[in-house]
């Protein structure tokens, strides 16, 4: 063990315990024993979750002890101000290699995507990464549309698809699709229809598809979907499902809800919940490792607090294993 990750994984374990405490194009490097691991996280709310840096110490302590290659937070992980400076470097701690991806909430209070862009150091909104055998494209869902009227803005427009249209062109390598929205879920990102059909047009000379594989956060839902040949995979939330102002109820300790109210707008979930993305290059396959957690307090089915939409089976405090095979 390298001296490096020796300093990281006690680091890590002791946030886990409870203290309190780049480039468009990245360098390829070569995966032990043919496989490659990516942890991912999603929405942890830094800004809303008491405890967020203890569910990340227990995100990255898991990821010293698969020895990941890399990490990837899908958004929503904290606003880009100066007092988060501690909890995003708990992340830039880790040895490996570090992406963001720009969450609609990370823009709360006033912040800017470029402020979010400086915040992280990542090389821009929307950018690509090479990582030992595969391509990694990160998607940037805020983008306003042409009739936007109000709320958050989830949409991709022309000069986005237009980017993305000429890096999967140059892609060798199996390529994974990061983004914070879902592309999956309808009337979500606003050009969804549009980027699906770049994604399945996306061809190898000998005719195989180049997308492996989508992944998205957002929706703090254990949910996944195949839409003509391609994988959609949703990562849950670090930790909630959000309920909204009409079903708020206090789940902790007084002082904990006075420090941070919107906490009762949520469903916690008691632990971290997170995945990792393992590719075995040689079995030409992928998967995505299973976390379960427990409600804290009620479950938004116990409430009748569910949303049109979305089933009963979505709504748990899981990441599921899941597989699929590289193209």
């Amino acid at each position: 063990m390298n001296p490096s990750r020796r300093r990281f994984l006690a680091q890590a374990a002791t946030l886990a315990a409870g203290s309190t405490f780049r480039l468009p194009v990245h360098g390829a490097e070569t995966p032990a024993a043919g496989k490659l691991r990516i942890g991912l996280i999603s929405d942890v709310h830094q800004d809303i979750m008491h405890d967020a840096p203890e569910r990340l110490g227990h995100f990255l302590k898991e990821a010293a002890t698969r020895k990941a290659d890399a990490l990837v937070e899908l958004g929503d992980f904290c606003i880009p101000k100066p007092a988060n400076r501690a909890f995003a470097d708990l992340f830039e701690a880790f040895p490996g290699k570090k992406y963001h991806v720009i969450g609609n909430h990370d823009m709360d209070g006033g912040f800017t995507r470029e402020q979010v862009v400086a915040f992280h150091k990542m090389p821009a909104r929307y950018y690509r990464f090479e990582l030992g055998g595969i391509t990694g494209i990160v998607l940037d869902g805020n983008d306003t549309p042409p009739d936007h009227k109000s709320g958050y803005p989830s949409h991709i427009d022309d000069a986005q698809i237009a980017w993305l249209e000429r890096e999967l062109a140059a892609a060798t390598t199996p390529v994974f699709i990061f983004s914070h929205q879902s592309l999956e879920r309808p009337n979500c990102i606003r050009s969804q229809e549009k980027i699906r059909t770049l994604l399945e047009a996306a061809k190898h000379p000998d005719g195989t598809r180049k997308v492996a594989a989508c992944l998205n956060g957002h929706w703090h839902l254990d949910l996944a979907r195949e839409i003509n040949g391609i994988p959609y995979l949703h990562v849950n939330s670090a930790s909630y499902y959000w309920l909204g102002d009409k079903d708020r109820r206090e789940r902790y300790d007084a002082a904990i809800h006075k420090s941070h109210p919107f906490i009762a707008c949520t469903a916690p979930y008691r632990d971290a919940v997170f995945t990792f993305l393992e590719i075995d290059f040689a079995a030409r396959t992928f998967t995505l490792s299973a976390r379960r957690s427990e409600w804290v307090g009620p479950s938004p089915q116990e409430m009748n607090a569910m949303y049109p939409g979305i089933e009963n089976d979505w709504v748990v405090p899981a990441c599921s294993a899941r597989e699929g095979k590289l193209p």
